[in-house]
This record gives structure tokens, sequence and C-alpha cells, in this order.
């Protein structure tokens, strides 16, 4: 039986499996990946030791650290469902079952879907979820961003330069209530703004060319040469469905300072969390944190 399941390798996991290795914790990292959504971001000038770096980069330096304390992981592996045992929990995934005495949920997030015609068949020929990401393949072109609330404000405000065109389409009667951001976009000369309007189709041959949508009720084709769908984001939490474990109708866990959550034993951190900024700095920290509530946990009730 572990001492501890991480449970996702995002900033947080990291930290977290670090953190436990240094404590000659018997601990068990399980993810699809290593980094996360951390890997897509282009630029980081906040993480301190570093005045510039890629998210790719930084993770490369956090995988360094995992083998350098030899942390054991399962990758490429995907949990299903957690369940109570009598020492503790039994951790389920699509390739066995691990028994621990606690865990640490830093799942993290996945980007929304509009669920449209177009959208799957066209990702990564003109449809991408990170306009951060991808906008410079696309510089001087014509651009649709879906969504104007802050994920889309954030990533209008970002490609704004680089496009000769944008097209913001948001479903809902205003843009997002962030005022600075939303005051910046409604200037800029090259967006144009389409509120109470649906998206309907992401249209193409070989690669986007245009995007069907609804606008006071009436149907249009807009021609562009790339959609950034920037609709939000889901917690990867599926597999706490039948935990006990009490989420926000958002789908965050809620946890207290110690990152504790109501389940005794289980705690989580990152951006799959209730917690209001969802930071690589802060993710690490959160992990750290974690980590040292359940070491103190783990003496309480097994040493």
């Amino acid at each position: 039986m572990q001492d501890l399941i991480v449970i996702g390798l995002g900033p947080a996991g990291i930290a977290a499996a670090l953190y436990a290795a240094r404590q000659n914790l018997d601990c068990l990292a399980i993810s699809k990946d290593i980094g996360g959504m951390a890997n897509l971001i282009p630029d980081i000038e906040n993480y301190l030791g570093y005045h510039y770096m890629s998210g790719y980069d930084l993770v490369s330096k956090f995988k360094q650290h995992l083998k350098d304390y030899k942390v054991k992981m399962k990758l490429e592996e995907e949990v299903l469902k957690i369940e109570k045992s009598k020492g503790g929990f039994v951790v389920v995934t699509n390739k066995g079952k691990y028994e621990t005495r606690t865990i640490i949920v830093t799942s993290g997030r996945k980007f929304k879907h509009l669920k449209v015609p177009g959208e799957a068949e066209f990702i990564n020929k003109g449809v991408s979820h990170c306009a951060v990401c991808d906008g410079p393949l696309f510089k001087g072109k014509t651009v649709a961003v879906i969504g104007g609330g802050r994920a889309g404000l954030l990533s209008t405000l970002y490609i704004m330069k680089m496009m000769k065109k944008i097209y913001v389409i948001e479903v809902g009667p205003e843009l997002g209530k962030f005022h600075v951001w939303r005051d910046a976009v409604k200037k800029a000369k090259n967006v144009e703004i389409m509120t109470n309007t649906k998206t309907l189709e992401i249209v193409g041959d070989q690669v986007v060319t245009a995007v069907k949508v609804e606008t006071n009720g009436k149907q249009k084709t807009i021609p562009v040469e790339a959609v950034f769908i920037e609709i939000g984001y889901d917690n990867n939490i599926e597999f706490l469905r039948h935990a006990e474990v009490r989420l926000t109708d958002r789908g965050e866990i809620i946890i207290d300072k110690l990152n504790r959550t109501n389940v005794p034993g289980i705690f989580a951190a990152g951006d799959c969390t209730d917690i209001l900024m969802k930071q690589v700095v802060v993710a690490v920290g959160e992990g750290a944190k974690a980590a040292l509530s359940a070491l103190e946990y783990l003496e309480e009730h097994y040493r």
C-alpha cells in the first residue's frame, strides 16, 4: 500500500510529488502526461528565478527534478474512480488498481468544447482552443474568437495586434465584466464584436474557411482563416463523481486552507480546486502545501 497517490502531474502535482519524495513517503503519481496545460503557455515572465521561459521549457525542468528525486510514476494512465477501503482508498485506473492511505488530487483543467459540426474535424487545421499558443501561426489573417468572457477577452487582447481582423462572437448579450479588457477590445479598430450570436458550424475544406453563426434570428457565414474557441474550462474531476468529495457548482473541488477536502485523507491542489487564482506559481505552492498536509495526516493516523 502507498502512503500517498498524487493524481495528475501538472505544476501542482509535480510539486506535491517532489515534496512527498523529499519526506521519504512511499508515493506514486498517476497521470496521462507531465505538465498538463502548462506545456501550452507560450511565455511565463513571473515565475521566480526565471525572467522569461515558455511553459514547455519550465515543464522540462520540472521533469528533470522528478527524475532527480526518482519519483514513481504511472504515465499515460487515466484514473476512473476512487473507492474507500479499510486501510484508506483504492484508486482504479484504466490499467489497474492501487491502494493508498492518502490521495492528493491535482488533475487540473481541460478546454471546453463548442460541440458544433466542424470543431473536431478541423482541430489543428484552423481550429484551436488556445489563441495564445496558436495565434502567431495566423498573423495577418482574419480570424474568429468564440467567447467574450474572461478567456475570450484575454485571448483577443493577446492576438489583437497581429491579426488583420478579429470577430469576437459571444452568445450572451454583452462581453464579460472585466471592464478594462472589455473596453480595450471595444476600442480596437480591427475587432468586430458580435453579441447575442450563436456559433452553429465551423466550415472548411482541407482547412477552416468560415464560421456559420446565428444572430438576431438570422444565419450568416463569416469568412475566416482560423477559429479560436475560448469559452473557458472544465475540471478533470469525473472520477470523483461517486467519491463523496464536495464540489462547487462549477465543478471545482472545495478545499480548506490546508488543502483538505471534506473526505479525510483526500487532499486537492491547483486549478481543479476552488482557489481563485489559476496560475502556475500558485499551483506549485498549493501542491507543496497539500503534500505537507498529507504528511501531517499520515503522522497523526498511521505513525
